[in-house]
């Protein structure tokens, strides 16, 4: 009701017309809110994950709450973590289990926005970066350099003992800059004290990189933590034993050494958690 005091006349209002307007209030305050929601977004659609291993996604917008749907639980889990310097201050990580290719759903709940992504688990596999500071890389006449243009060996845990050979090429925010140059595969055999044996043979060539052929026999000079890590990681069987009771591993020489048989040629190597630039595995 609404009385107008100047000639005294009783205004009656529909009560519909509160309803009506009180939502309006409503739609308008929930519209000001969805205003300062980001949309949710990844850099990509497609990801790899190493059996074992955990994959951070590319998030590139969001609002921190999320849900997370895998259609397949056998080959994949996912979870997201919190205290991140990501959008929304949340960061979503993949769990390779088995190796095959399923879906993840993520559901946005600030804006109930969802994004299916396609994750594909590979075999999992051991980095090995080359220091060519380390040593003498190249022979007596300075010609012949031991593994030229390589910066990088993944060796994967797989029946075939494949090895994915690259060099380093520009990085940028959203690439290692790691290129393909050769393919091929290792042999890893026990050796002496904290020693192992390994061949490197090139089966193919990608880019420019004739000079890798054939075999190349080199012995590894490590230490158990290495020992054992190679074993484990990629199933060589060898039955190193376990690690001390932190479970980590020692202190580390400034390398590790791989000494090529027959020359004693030498170049440093370190392990390292690099990635494989997606696409390559199967």
């Amino acid at each position: 009701h609404y009385i107008c005091s100047k000639h005294k006349i009783l205004i009656m209002i529909p009560k519909h017309f509160y309803q009506t307007a009180l939502c309006c209030i409503l739609t308008l305050l929930s519209a000001c809110k969805d205003d300062n929601n980001s949309p949710l977004r990844f850099y990509n659609d497609t990801y790899e994950v190493p059996m074992g291993g955990i994959r951070y996604l590319g998030l590139e917008s969001g609002n921190g709450d999320y849900s997370l749907e895998v259609k397949d639980q056998r080959l994949v889990s996912a979870q997201v973590e919190q205290g991140w310097s990501t959008p929304g201050g949340s960061a979503i990580y993949v769990r390779g289990i088995l190796t095959g290719k399923t879906t993840l759903k993520v559901t946005d709940y600030a804006t109930l926005e969802s994004c299916l992504l396609t994750i594909k688990v590979v075999d999992n596999y051991e980095t090995m970066r080359l220091s060519r500071g380390y040593g003498s890389s190249l022979s007596e006449n300075g010609t012949a350099e031991m593994l030229p243009g390589i910066s990088d060996m993944f060796l994967i845990n797989n029946r075939a003992r494949d090895a994915y050979f690259f060099k380093q090429g520009p990085q940028t925010a959203f690439s290692s800059g790691l290129v393909l140059v050769a393919k091929g595969n290792y042999v890893l055999e026990p050796g002496m004290d904290d020693q192992a044996n390994m061949t490197l043979t090139f089966t193919e060539s990608v880019e420019h990189a004739e000079a890798l052929t054939g075999s190349h026999k080199f012995i590894l000079h490590g230490n158990p933590y290495i020992l054992h890590r190679l074993d484990k990681n990629l199933n060589l069987n060898w039955n190193t034993p376990p690690t001390g009771d932190t479970r980590t591993s020692p202190e580390p020489p400034p390398s590790y050494i791989l000494e090529e048989e027959g020359t004693g040629r030498q170049l440093g190597f370190s392990f390292t958690g690099l990635e494989m630039p997606e696409g390559i595995l199967p």
